[in-house]
């Protein structure tokens, strides 16, 4: 008899059991919310050795995410391209993305962060469905950051 696979839901709460309760408990009462944000995408799950990874986008590829949410044992961050206009100057870090931490999931219905989620919609240039269910897809973990962890050890 073969073992029953747990669902894509399933499995990402069960990726995110091994991070303390308030932040499972910050990521969970977040991740609804954004959510309600992209109604008919798909929600990528990227499960790495420290952190999870949950990116919203058009399509099953990652690097089209429009907002990605990374939980740690530490903080819950939302991440944006870092091309997108920020006046408030939330957004955090180098490079192609920037990030700000959520202390809350109330954080999410702040005029200045829901502004960074319009903006990354209208800088996806792709239609988004207005209504559907969001489909949960786990990720396999990035070849590169697993490639780079086995030379360490």
């Amino acid at each position: 008899m073969t073992a029953r696979q747990l669902s894509p839901t399933a499995q990402l709460s069960a990726c995110l059991s091994r991070f303390p309760p308030e932040v499972v408990a910050l990521a969970k009462r977040s991740l609804p919310k954004l959510r309600r944000w992209f109604p008919g995408c798909c929600q990528l799950v990227y499960n790495y050795p420290r952190s999870v990874v949950v990116a919203f986008a058009a399509s099953e590829r990652g690097y089209e995410a429009l907002v990605a949410v990374g939980i740690s044992p530490g903080w819950v961050r939302l991440y944006f391209d870092k091309s997108l206009p920020d006046p408030g100057g939330l957004l955090e870090g180098s490079g192609t993305r920037g990030s700000l931490v959520l202390k809350a999931a109330s954080d999410l219905d702040r005029g200045d962060i829901q502004a960074l989620i319009k903006a990354a919609i209208r800088h996806c240039g792709a239609t988004l469905p207005r209504s559907g269910s969001i489909r949960v897809v786990m990720k396999p973990g990035s070849k590169k950051r697993t490639a780079r962890k086995a030379r360490r050890a």
